[in-house]
């Protein structure tokens, strides 16, 4: 057990600088645009460290690792969360009032005042009359997307007139912003974009060393499951180094690096993490979801679907979900097949795929996969499907027989089902008819699994 509590900062930005980690180039390039008062849109996914770079910051020590002490002396730093002041431009103000309080202690403008656009600009006035000038840290920017498009206006030529800097930290690019500005964002071409995605190599070596100095365990011995469960994403590393951490760090538990021990690891971490999968999936765009999608499944896409996943990589790499060709974690890719269906049907293209390899079926055996998915979980009879496979014959009582259907579901079940004892799409029901089961593409590879597993250690699954 390690005398240490534990060290891994999760669910809260990390305010101090000697528990913040790596980014030294993006905090170089905060500070560079601060100095020739270019705005930045600090981009990067939640959790990814946007706001531990506002923080950072913020410090003094910091400030004077990249600034000149003349510099250091002319600049205010506010920090503004915009989720706090998201109801109205007014509250807004308010805050950006109470930030410039707090870090202003000269400040010639009455702070009791009633706070408002007109009482921004003074304070600037002030500032400048001063010879000093204003760096505004937003966190969770995007938030304010519903302000009138007369606020963005005054926003926008209160940067230009006074020189305000502005380090805007957001999820999106802000040349998405409104995009019902029709050309683009009030802020086209006026913020340059520092992306804060993965950590590189060396950064996530540093983690691991990090987390062996602070914790008295030999991190080393779980290097392999670290990288495997949070990749080189920073928040995710945090929470696979807490899970280890925690697991070894209770009287009587397993030694650190053993079988048992990485067991117990690996589940922590899949149920702390499966929340915010589950924030991140929908939010993703079409595109990106469909190509994390074929890295999953390890397919190659085709012709038709590559331009889609060609054009989405990029972006999922910039933002830490793909790193070097595959999906960053071990676990957010068990997530992904979890969400894809291993049958897939597209009724306005005819398209049909099964774990993402498209499939061309027969008219008749389309029309019933057609048929099966709009009845799921539902039982159906033979005369159901005859009338909807072979509506031609709907005046005919006796024009489709057994043998048809049985031919029919024999060949589709060729095509789209899995060789497995225990588990089929389309399932026979003795005495009713048949029934369709959809699956993920998971958990069908989990029931094969299972069953090599059970076959190997010489147990006889039941049909």
């Amino acid at each position: 057990m390690s005398d240490h509590p534990n060290p891994f900062v999760l669910g809260k930005p990390i305010k101090e600088p000697e528990d913040f980690l790596g980014r030294e180039r993006e905090v170089r390039e905060l500070f560079e645009s601060v100095v020739n008062m270019q705005p930045v849109a600090l981009v990067g996914e939640h959790r990814c460290g946007n706001t531990s770079l506002l923080y950072q910051m913020l410090h003094e020590t910091v400030q004077a690792r990249f600034l000149e002490p003349a510099e250091r002396e002319r600049l205010v730093f506010g920090f503004v969360n915009a989720q706090m002041a998201a109801e109205s431009p007014g509250a807004f103000y308010r805050r950006i009032a109470r930030a410039c309080r707090r870090a202003d202690r000269g400040a010639q403008v009455d702070f009791d005042a009633p706070i408002d656009a007109f009482w921004i600009e003074d304070y600037l006035e002030d500032l400048a009359g001063r010879d000093r000038r204003l760096v505004l840290l937003l966190d969770e920017f995007e938030v304010l997307a519903g302000f009138e498009a007369s606020f963005w206006e005054w926003f926008r030529g209160l940067i230009i007139e006074y020189d305000l800097s502005t380090v805007a930290a957001t999820r999106v690019e802000l040349g998405e912003f409104r995009d019902e500005w029709g050309s683009g964002s009030p802020f086209f071409n006026m913020f340059r974009n520092i992306y804060v995605g993965s950590f590189t190599k060396a950064e996530t070596e540093a983690f691991i060393d990090h987390a062996t100095a602070c914790t008295g365990f030999d991190y080393a011995l779980v290097r392999d499951t670290i990288l495997d469960l949070g990749g080189r994403f920073p928040y995710y590393l945090q929470v696979a180094a807490s899970s280890c951490f925690d697991g070894a760090a209770r009287d009587g538990g397993p030694a650190f690096g053993s079988g048992p021990h990485v067991a117990a690891a690996v589940h922590e971490f899949r149920a702390r993490t499966e929340p915010h999968f589950d924030d991140i999936w929908p939010k993703l765009p079409s595109g990106e979801r469909e190509a994390l999608s074929w890295l999953a499944v390890g397919e190659v896409p085709d012709a038709r679907d590559a331009v889609v996943v060609n054009l989405a990589r990029p972006s999922l790499e910039r933002r830490g979900y793909v790193v070097e060709g595959k999906i960053f974690s071990t676990a957010f890719a068990d997530y992904v097949r979890r969400n894809i269906p291993r049958i897939e049907l597209q009724p306005e293209t005819g398209l049909v795929r099964v774990a993402k390899r498209p499939v061309e079926l027969p008219p008749k055996e389309f029309a019933l996969l057609r048929f099966l998915f709009e009845r799921e979980g539902e039982v159906v009879t033979k005369d159901d499907i005859a009338g909807a496979v072979w509506p031609e014959y709907r005046l005919d009582s006796v024009g489709v027989t057994d043998a048809m259907i049985q031919k029919t579901i024999s060949r589709l079940r060729k095509e789209v089902d899995v060789e497995s004892e225990s588990f089929q799409h389309i399932e026979s029901v003795r005495g009713q008819g048949y029934r369709f089961r959809n699956a993920s593409i998971y958990q069908v590879v989990e029931q094969e699994r299972s069953e090599a597993d059970a076959l190997a250690g010489g147990t006889i699954l039941a049909p």
